[in-house]
């Protein structure tokens, strides 16, 4: 095996829509081009005694519990653990929606399969997963429908063609997403925003999943109040936009629109405003991207791609 290796894993800007489809809760988040990063690297000489402080650098206390949790089921011994330093790097804001605990999540169970060379087929990996805390579809490479609770049903879907970017909204604050769910006192039935995702994905139009998306917030909105949604749609779509989604567990909106017909600074020239500023602070330009962990390995200082078999993870 390679000295060196880097996996990171997307993020996600919310979801394209959420609720009740067929009487279960499921949703689409999608992957944007923001990561966290997880540093594998062989470690010189001898291991030492084993202890958390001597090989992991900034793991998060979930996937210290994921290790943990799916290190026996792999044979990877705590020997084997000590044999790199584990470095984590967190570039996803926490508490806004954006899947970066299921990005670390994901992390862990991808090195893990990495060093033990051990295959995880989807259901291994939503397994785990979801037994820790609910998670996101952003684990597969295309855009994916998931009962997030247990990884009981999901349905990779594909989507249209052409890039398409979002510009995102985040209000202040951050959000416990744990107890955000539990907070919901309604879960809102979303089948047409399901019927109309599938039709965009027939038709290989993006128009018809933006619409998906904003009658899914639109359907939240009296339960998941985010501040002058109403408006932003109106807004983004006589500009031209595609739609807008919300997170469903946070603080995000993301306004969807094709790069060559609508103007970023266009965008920024709205929703800069002191109205919209007041509520939402913070923006992101973000792009849609394939979804899963990659894996990079270190080949005489250069940093090539690994590219793993579907479905699941396999290492190399």
């Amino acid at each position: 095996m390679s000295s060196c290796y880097i996996l990171r894993m997307p993020a996600s800007c919310g979801e394209l829509f959420q609720g009740r489809i067929l009487g279960k809760e499921k949703l689409i988040s999608y992957p944007v081009n923001l990561y966290n990063y997880l540093t594998l690297e062989k470690r010189r000489g001898k291991t030492g005694n084993i202890k958390k402080e001597n090989h992991f650098y900034n793991l998060p206390d979930k996937m210290l519990s994921l290790i943990k949790r799916a290190a026996c089921d792999l044979g990877v011994t705590t020997s084997l653990l000590a044999e790199y330093s584990w470095q984590h790097r967190q570039l996803i804001p926490a508490g806004k929606g954006l899947a970066s605990s299921t990005a670390d999540l994901m992390l862990a169970l991808t090195a893990l399969s990495l060093i033990s060379r051990q295959m995880l087929s989807y259901q291994d990996i939503l397994d785990y997963l979801t037994a820790i805390e609910p998670t996101d579809s952003i684990i597969f490479p295309e855009l994916t429908l998931l009962e997030q609770n247990n990884g009981s049903y999901w349905q990779q879907i594909g989507q249209p063609e052409g890039k398409v970017r979002v510009f995102a909204l985040a209000q202040r604050g951050f959000c416990d997403t744990l107890n955000h769910r539990k907070l919901r006192n309604k879960i809102p039935d979303v089948t047409e925003s399901w019927q109309l995702f599938q039709q965009g994905v027939e038709e290989q139009d993006w128009r018809l999943i933006g619409k998906a998306a904003t009658f899914s917030a639109r359907a939240w909105q009296q339960h998941l109040y985010y501040p002058g949604l109403e408006k932003i749609i109106i807004l983004a779509e006589k500009k031209g936009c595609l739609g807008v989604n919300i997170a469903h567990s946070g603080n995000v909106l993301g306004i969807l629109y094709r790069p060559k017909r609508v103007s970023i600074d266009n965008l920024k020239s709205i929703f800069h405003k002191p109205e919209f500023n007041n509520c939402y602070p913070v923006s992101w330009e973000f792009e849609l991207v394939k979804g899963g962990a990659e894996i990079f390995h270190d080949s005489r200082q250069k940093f090539e791609k690994i590219i793993l078999p579907r479905p699941g993870l396999i290492t190399h």
